[in-house]
């Protein structure tokens, strides 16, 4: 007997809510289509994405705004003995060929106040010391 499972989810809809609880993860929602032959009707789906993952593409993060996800399905059961399911995000974006095809280029954003994000890292620029300057200066001079 052959025993391969499987267990990755693709998804996209519409991010519904966003909680943040304070510790590893952050939880949203998204509301999507379950597409029957005779009816369309809402799905509403519960996912977790990991803090580091969640600041890295924060700026996919609003109510109303449409991302693809790749994750896999994990479950719990609270308190009441049901089951509860959700899904954990191993990658999301705007752009359904991110997360199908792989990514081609680096996430890139700028945070509200101006300093562009590559993957998630702020690239602040950082003032030169005297020595710095001096040695930059002295490497310059023959092209002034």
């Amino acid at each position: 007997m052959n025993d391969i499972n499987y267990n990755e989810v693709l998804i996209s809809g519409v991010i519904n809510v966003i909680t943040d609880t304070n510790g590893k993860y952050i939880k949203f929602g998204l509301t999507t289509n379950k597409y029957t032959l005779n009816e369309d009707k809402k799905v509403y789906v519960s996912l977790n994405i990991s803090r580091e993952l969640f600041n890295t593409y924060q700026d996919l993060f609003f109510k109303g705004n449409k991302v693809f996800v790749k994750g896999y399905l994990n479950s719990y059961i609270d308190q009441n003995k049901k089951i509860q399911s959700f899904i954990t995000v191993t990658d999301i974006s705007n752009n359904p060929s991110d997360i199908t095809s792989s990514r081609k280029s680096p996430h890139i954003r700028y945070d509200p106040d101006g300093v562009m994000v590559w993957n998630g890292k702020r690239c602040e620029s950082i003032p030169p010391t005297k020595e710095e300057l001096a040695e930059m200066e002295n490497l310059l001079k023959d092209f002034k």
